[in-house]
Formats: C-alpha cells, sequence, structure tokens
C-alpha cells in the first residue's frame, strides 16, 4: 500500500516530464522562430527610358534548392524515357520497312521473272510456229515453261499448242501474255515503291513530332508549373512599392514569382526562378526584375538552361 509520500513524489514526477516536454516544445518553436532570416526585397522593371516600375501584387514563393534540384532530376528523367520511346519506335520501324523491303523485292523479283519466262516462251513459240515444228528441244522447253506458275494465260495457251495451233499460241502471248506480265511487275512495283515511302513517311512524321514533343517537358514559365512535392517555405505579396519579406530558416532557395502589367494595348508577361543563399549580402536586399528575368539574362536564372541544351541535343541527333 503506498503511502502519501510515495503518492506526492509520484505526482511531482509526471508534472516534472510534462514541464520538461513543455519546455522541450517551446524551445523547439523558439528556435524555429528565432533561427530564420529575412529575405527582403524588391520586384521591379526597369524600362527603355530608365524608367523604374514597381510591381505591386507579385505573388512570391521561396522554395527549397534540393526541392527544384528534385524537380530537375524528374523532368531529366521524363527527358530519358521520351528518348528511349523515340529509339525503341525508330527500331520497330526499321524492322517494319525492312519487311515490306523483303516482301516487296520478292514480288518485284517474281514478276520480273514472270517476264524472262513469258518472253522465252513467246519466242520458243515463234520458232516452233515458223522455224521447226518438230523440234523436240524446243516443244521440251517450251512445255516446260508454260505448266510453271505465273505466266498469264498459261492454261489457254497449252490448249492451243496440244492442238498444234502454234499460230494462235504465239499471237496470245505476244499480245495478252507479255502485256498481262509486263502490267503485273510495274504494278508490283508501284505498290512497293508506295507502300515504302506511305511507311517512311509516316514514320518521319512521327518521329518529327515525338522529337518536338521533347520541348513540352521543359514547363512553362509559371507559378502554376510548380509540382505538389515541392513545399512552399514562405509566400508574400508585394506592396505597393513592390516590396516583399519573407521568413526562412539559412539555406540555399529558390524564389518563385510572377506577375504581368498592361503596356497600352498588349500585357507583359513576367516570370522568375532566382537562386538565392540564406543569409547573405543578397537576402538583405534582393532585386527582382530584368537583370534575373528566367531565360533573358544569366545562365545562373535560367532554370531550365542546361534541360534545354540536353533537349538541343538530343533532337540533333534523332533524324526523323
Amino acid at each position: 500500500m503506498s503511502t502519501p509520500n510515495q503518492t506526492s513524489r509520484f505526482i511531482l514526477s509526471i508534472v516534472g516530464v510534462f514541464a520538461i516536454l513543455l519546455i522541450a516544445i517551446i524551445s523547439f518553436v523558439a528556435y524555429q522562430f528565432l533561427s530564420k532570416e529575412k529575405i527582403s526585397g524588391k520586384v521591379l522593371i526597369v524600362q527603355r527610358d530608365a524608367n523604374v516600375k514597381k510591381l505591386a501584387l507579385i505573388k512570391i514563393y521561396a522554395v527549397r534548392d534540393a526541392d527544384v534540384i528534385r524537380w530537375k532530376k524528374d523532368l531529366n528523367e521524363r527527358l530519358r524515357l521520351a528518348v528511349e520511346s523515340i529509339h525503341r519506335f525508330q527500331k520497330e520501324s526499321a524492322a517494319a520497312e525492312a519487311e515490306i523491303k523483303e516482301i516487296g523485292e520478292k514480288r518485284v523479283a517474281n514478276s520480273n521473272e514472270c517476264i524472262t519466262r513469258t518472253e522465252e516462251v513467246t519466242e520458243l513459240a515463234r520458232k516452233i510456229w515458223l522455224i521447226d515444228r518438230n523440234s523436240q528441244v524446243l516443244r521440251k522447253r517450251f512445255n516446260q515453261l508454260i505448266t510453271s506458275e505465273g505466266i498469264p494465260r498459261g492454261h489457254e495457251i497449252a490448249d492451243l499448242t496440244k492442238n498444234g495451233n502454234w499460230q494462235d499460241a504465239y499471237h496470245l502471248l505476244s499480245e495478252a501474255s507479255l502485256p498481262e506480265a509486263q502490267r503485273i511487275n510495274r504494278l508490283a512495283v508501284s505498290e512497293f515503291n508506295k507502300e515504302l515511302l506511305s511507311h517512311t513517311n509516316k514514320t518521319r512524321l512521327k518521329v518529327t513530332n515525338m522529337r518536338d514533343a521533347l520541348e513540352s517537358i521543359i514547363p512553362p514559365p509559371t507559378v502554376q508549373s510548380l509540382p505538389d512535392h515541392i513545399e512552399i517555405r514562405a509566400y508574400d505579396v508585394t506592396d505597393d512599392t513592390g516590396s516583399f519579406s519573407l521568413n526562412v530558416h539559412p539555406g540555399d532557395y529558390y524564389i518563385f514569382a510572377e506577375g504581368s502589367r498592361s503596356v497600352f494595348s498588349a500585357t507583359e508577361h513576367y516570370f522568375w526562378a532566382h537562386p538565392i543563399s540564406v543569409p547573405s549580402q543578397e537576402s538583405e536586399k534582393c532585386l527582382i526584375g530584368n537583370l534575373n528575368l528566367n531565360g533573358e539574362s544569366t545562365l545562373k536564372d535560367d532554370l531550365w538552361h542546361e534541360l534545354r541544351q540536353t533537349i538541343a541535343e538530343q533532337k540533333r541527333a534523332i533524324q526523323p
């Protein structure tokens, strides 16, 4: 049975534990708050007449550098998969083209052989009719050819020669069979060329479209393109002087901003993805403007410079 002193000590222990936890939580929150640094800056556009326009109501986002690096890696992986898909399609198309050539060339070769056989059998019929009807050599060769596959109207001609009607057989061969064999050859050549050209054009068009689609991997210049896995670490909106302030922990960040303004009848669109270290001299006075518009000035501020270069290299290497 516990004594009053033991109960008091137990209560004091519980209170002590809660007190330690409370102090730890307060300390952590205080550290999180006190350890933050401030990024102070302005958004402004210097016009050609040196007139400075301070942009109000521009949304400013602070994003961890590590999150942006992960984003870049994800897009590079998308590019790798897209290029692999193009190469795979090209390989499959090359195999299909080889098959088209094999079949087409075989048909053309067979039709050429048919012309050759028909020409030979026509000449044999002429010789038998006009020169030597009793030549067993000519008749044997004639019968071998006329019974082979491919000679147009071969059965009809064979029936004529069985009755010794070599004159009609010769005229049928020269006026019908040979022209028909030549027509079949022209058709085989035409269909082969047409099928090969169609396949080549379809392949070239698809590869061209797939190659051009690589450009779409580069995100559009808008903060809306930020993927869901990127956490906004701090957020602000510029006031009427273009000023903003972001409280973040020390580290490397990207400042994303987007805005627009009307200039006469046109609308100018601005997008920034500016790297910055915190704390630093720049974080104390961060200027967002003409000098760091994404992709228009320094490579430092072109978020997709390397990706754009890689895509250009891949497009040069991929020939439709």
